[in-house]
């Protein structure tokens, strides 16, 4: 990969969050972690925008998840959100806006890692990807 696409992490468990950014790292990706949503916010005000963001709606956040979701999306719009969580607890994150699709947590990230790429190559078109 020339260009180096970065993926924000937030997850509220410190072992998924390292599992997740060595899978991701491997592909390519920098990733950059969040463990809470004070620190997700803090982030993206100050660093290089992020180019996905990877979202456990079950992190700690003083805002509650929707409210979260709400202000991500209106702080960041291009920024697209895949909500990445146990289906039971989906919720209708599905329906808010900036969130392009929610996954189920699996050990197997095959379908994470695809995901990902899709978003990159939709939201950078431009980008020239014969050698990925």
């Amino acid at each position: 990969m020339d260009q180096e696409f970065t993926i924000l992490l937030a997850d509220r468990n410190r072992h998924v969050r390292k599992y997740l950014e060595r899978e991701l790292a491997g592909e390519g990706y920098r990733v950059v972690l969040a463990g809470e949503g004070r620190g997700l916010l803090e982030l993206l005000a100050c660093e290089e925008p992020a180019d996905v963001l990877v979202l456990d709606p079950d992190i700690p956040s003083y805002l509650g998840t929707p409210e979260l979701i709400k202000l991500l999306h209106r702080r960041h719009p291009a920024l697209p959100i895949v909500i990445h969580t146990f289906l039971p607890d989906e919720g209708n994150y599905a329906e808010m806006p900036g969130v392009e699709v929610c996954l189920e947590k699996s050990e197997d990230v095959t379908l994470l890692k695809k995901v990902i790429a899709e978003l990159i190559h939709k939201y950078y078109p431009a980008y020239h990807w014969s050698n990925i």
